[in-house]
């Protein structure tokens, strides 16, 4: 059987090879490309097809073009706050549009934050465990919403103490796509009573630098959430409609 290839148009073979510059470091964030006359030059292709592989690559969001005497296309600086809000803004769009489920972000949420959890535990700092103990909701201090809204804030700072920056993007951009799906969700006082024993085990473990602890511990906490399922399908319909 024959393979065919999809067959490349000009303006996407130039920002193929710009692309394949960044990666071997012939080019690095920040880096200003040519004109588009000289670049029209280097490729021996018109300047609208050159305009095209920029359109192509700004896309992408590997490159930036700013106005002015001073500006040109610029190949971006790494924003991980960008990653984050593309990342959210997809998980939510999906969400809505039935792309994806529930149980499905969910199912990421644990896969990464059970491990996520175990890495901070051998990498936490002295740092670290004081931003995490500060973090444990106060049962009663908050209402519902905000007591999940500190929750999460909880989960936010193990991600953070993993000091790996892909963790980080992944937890804070779930984060952001279903807190919205908390507002309408009830936790009663005795559940709020069992969610800050999970924390505090799980904060332990963390302060131990126990990983096996720490990622049993964050299992148990995490199924939970399986039991809101049904309340967030209903806020789900609620935050879709308001």
């Amino acid at each position: 059987m024959i393979h065919t290839k999809k067959l490349l148009s000009l303006s996407e073979q130039i920002a193929e090879q710009i692309k394949d510059s960044l990666i071997n470091k012939d080019l690095k964030p920040g880096d200003k490309l040519p004109g588009e006359k000289e670049l029209a030059n280097e490729f021996q292709v018109s300047r609208p097809t050159v305009r095209d592989a920029i359109k192509i690559l700004s896309s992408s969001k590997l490159v930036i073009t700013k106005p002015g005497a001073k500006g040109g296309h610029f190949i971006t600086e790494f924003d991980p706050d960008s990653f984050v809000s593309d990342f959210s803004d997809y998980i939510t769009l999906s969400l809505s549009l039935k792309g994806i489920t529930l149980e499905e972000v969910i199912e990421m949420r644990k896969m990464i934050e059970i491990k996520a959890c175990g890495i901070a535990a051998a990498m936490r700092t002295d740092e670290d465990l004081i931003r995490l103990k500060s973090l444990i909701p106060k049962i009663d201090s908050v209402n519902d919403s905000h007591y999940f809204r500190d929750d999460f804030k909880f989960h936010r700072a193990i991600a953070k103490a993993t000091k790996n920056r892909l963790i980080m993007i992944n937890i804070e951009a779930i984060s952001e796509a279903i807190i919205p799906y908390f507002q309408s969700t009830d936790c009663s006082s005795e559940l709020k009573e069992d969610l800050n024993k999970e924390l505090h085990g799980i904060y332990k473990a963390i302060e131990q630098k126990d990983p096996k602890a720490a990622e049993e511990k964050m299992k148990e906490h995490l199924n939970h959430f399986i039991n809101f399922i049904p309340q967030f399908e209903s806020a789900s319909k609620e935050f879709r409609t308001s």
